[in-house]
């Protein structure tokens, strides 16, 4: 027995999008909606029953117009955003245009898709997702933030348009309006998770090869992770909140796992409270101020769990404490294939940090105190005993308003801490999926969606048993044949890398060299003396370079330092890309500004492979010095 269209549709749905097809297995007739069919296959409208209003005003005619009204100013858009999916034979039409990779649609009636489902068969759209369907009424900022991460989408970003499918859809505004916000919001952390500074990438690379030998003699994240379970953990951070909560915290600290970010380690020390561990992920040397003074408690009992790629100042004031430095789930991190030592901290902040290794460590209850993300009401941005100042963050023009604590009023941020929030609310979406509860106790600052709002006395009354003291952690060094081992993986891993920049750099600017003579030349000529097939040789030869920089071992070895310009030329490239032309004289047009912007491509990438060749040859030091010392070179 064949499939029917919804059939076939709802497969091709389920294997995409689970939770969607799931939702739409309760539905088994449309009840709010019905639809009226006429004698042409496209004459389908729909009718809203409780409300009599009608999804078209002429079916025919507004389908009719609608695709080629997108068609003609969008054809060379490979994404197009929708909010409304109506009778869906819109996007069946648009799908038959290969150029557009992905048609998203937003929309807020279950119903709507259900019946669309039932009307076009848009199966394999669906299996390819071409067509993307989102139900606003479950939309997140994690399922936002997957969505914009998509290859076909991320250069796209500064064309992001969001059509009204229909004047019908008119009346769900709030809805549009919080779409579209939760789209921008998207599409604003992506582009900042590509970073912005080279210089600070870099920096990264060098110090995380420069401490590879300090890592390798220290305990593994992997056995921090394996040790003795405990339910509860808090993660302290340094809000200006935090001081209130300090005497219950010190009453509840032998009964729950303490997680502290670096900053907030002077603070406890001060009030006799010792973390469990304290995690720190910063590249400055400001950093290591925190660890200047450690009480013999802290070096005895505490922990630390510091990124590789920390400052070595930090790592001289820990020279004497417990210390795991873990890789941060970067590229080149992942590069040197060591998953002992890593990978934890896909976040911004020490804070984010903190919240990983509490789920990893399979704690079931988080719970966050200090974590303000905001200033106080006296404009203080941190807490009373924070080792630099109070006020350390100084209010700006620039700074935003977001929802406070428990719903109520609009408290100011920052962007940065804004950024902190976002990653918490995906961390938090992810951990509710796993039964793992996360508590904001903060009691001030920014509401942190997803996390339940509670009194810090009442949480801990509730879920901490004072007749179960907490079981220490226990962590493991690797042995000494293993450590001579992954030394000598690690030079050689090194030296991997500095011979595929170099070779890759040469052919870079052979290329860069070649177009700089052909565009010198056509300068001097008319567009008719242009030869098309010439510049179009020199995309293919550019392609060929992209496609190295898109493969799997550029990205491994070098994608963290240039992805930052990479990624923002690539925005400004896509704009050149979507544009339409007719004429033989219009194509050479286009195709002679597209290489002209990427002289400037290919220029910003051999000196990103450069600077990281010379971060990589200083960084290096310390691994061969300590390789030379066991003649493993």
């Amino acid at each position: 027995m064949s499939q029917t269209i919804y059939e076939k549709n709802l497969e091709a749905l389920i294997g995409i999008d689970p939770l969607l097809g799931s939702a739409l297995f309760s539905i088994r007739e449309n009840s709010q909606f019905e639809v009226f069919q006429g004698k042409d296959p496209i004459d389908i409208n729909i009718i809203d029953i409780q409300t009599h209003a009608y999804l078209y005003a002429n079916p025919i005619n507004d389908l009719e117009h609608h695709v080629s009204s997108i068609e003609e100013r969008f054809s060379r858009h490979c994404v197009l955003f929708f909010y409304g999916i109506g009778s869906g034979l819109m996007y069946k039409l648009l799908s038959a245009n290969s150029v557009h990779k992905h048609i998203v649609i937003f929309e807020p009636e279950l119903e709507l898709i259900y019946i669309a489902l039932n009307l076009v068969d848009i199966s394999e759209a669906l299996t390819s997702e071409q067509i993307i369907i989102q139900y606003t009424k479950t939309l997140s900022f994690a399922h936002a933030i997957k969505l914009v991460y998509k290859a076909d989408i991320k250069p796209y970003v500064r064309l992001y348009d969001l059509h009204l499918h229909a004047l019908f859809y008119e009346r769900y505004e709030d809805d549009i309006h919080a779409t579209n916000q939760l789209l921008i919001r998207a599409f604003k952390q992506m582009v900042v998770s590509h970073g912005n500074d080279t210089k600070d990438a870099l920096i990264g690379i060098e110090q995380h090869l420069y401490n590879f030998p300090f890592m390798l003699q220290n305990y593994t994240l992997d056995s921090v992770l394996k040790s003795p379970k405990n339910s509860h953990a808090v993660i302290i951070s340094t809000g200006p909140s935090l001081h209130k909560q300090l005497p219950l915290l010190k009453e509840y600290a032998p009964y729950m796992r303490l997680i502290c970010i670096d900053a907030s380690l002077p603070i406890l020390q001060a009030h006799g409270i010792i973390p469990d561990v304290v995690v720190s992920m910063e590249r400055v040397e400001l950093t290591s101020q925190f660890f200047k003074t450690l009480l013999p408690e802290v070096l005895e009992h505490t922990l630390f769990v510091v990124s590789s790629l920390t400052h070595p100042k930090t790592i001289q004031n820990l020279a004497h404490a417990k210390v795991a430095l873990a890789m941060r789930p970067l590229a080149y991190m992942r590069y040197f294939e060591m998953p002992q030592f890593g990978y934890v901290g896909s976040g911004m902040s020490a804070a984010n940090l903190g919240f990983q290794m509490a789920y990893l460590m399979k704690h079931k209850n988080i719970i966050l105190i200090g974590q303000d993300l905001a200033y106080a009401k006296d404009g203080k941005s941190h807490a009373k005993g924070h080792i630099f100042s109070e006020e350390e963050i100084k209010q700006s023009p620039h700074d935003l308003f977001v929802t406070g604590y428990g719903g109520g009023d609009v408290v100011k941020t920052t962007f940065v801490w804004d950024m902190f929030r976002n990653f918490f609310e995906k961390d938090i979406e992810f951990t509710n999926k796993h039964s793992i509860q996360t508590y904001n106790c903060t009691q001030g600052g920014a509401r942190i969606h997803g996390a339940i709002e509670k009194d810090f006395k009442q949480v801990l009354e509730e879920i901490v048993c004072k007749k179960s003291p907490k079981k220490a952690l226990k962590p493991k060094r690797i042995k000494q044949n293993q450590y001579l081992s992954l030394l000598a993986f690690a030079y050689q891993k090194t030296q991997e890398m500095i011979t595929f920049g170099m070779t890759f750099k040469e052919e870079i600017e052979a290329l860069f060299t070649m177009l700089m003579h052909t565009m010198e030349q056509y300068e001097k000529t008319s567009l008719a003396e242009v030869d098309f097939e010439e510049l179009l040789e020199l995309t293919l030869r550019i392609d060929a370079i992209k496609e190295t920089v898109e493969g799997l071992e550029f990205s491994k070895m070098y994608l963290d330092t240039v992805q930052s310009f990479v990624y923002h030329q690539e925005l400004e490239l896509a704009k050149i890309v979507v544009e339409n032309v007719e004429t033989n004289e219009q194509k050479k047009e286009k195709l002679m500004r597209w290489l002209v912007a990427h002289k400037y491509w290919l220029f910003s990438l051999a000196g990103g492979i450069e600077a990281q060749l010379l971060a990589l040859t200083r960084g290096r030091t310390p691994l061969m010095q300590e390789c030379r010392k066991w003649r493993l070179i």
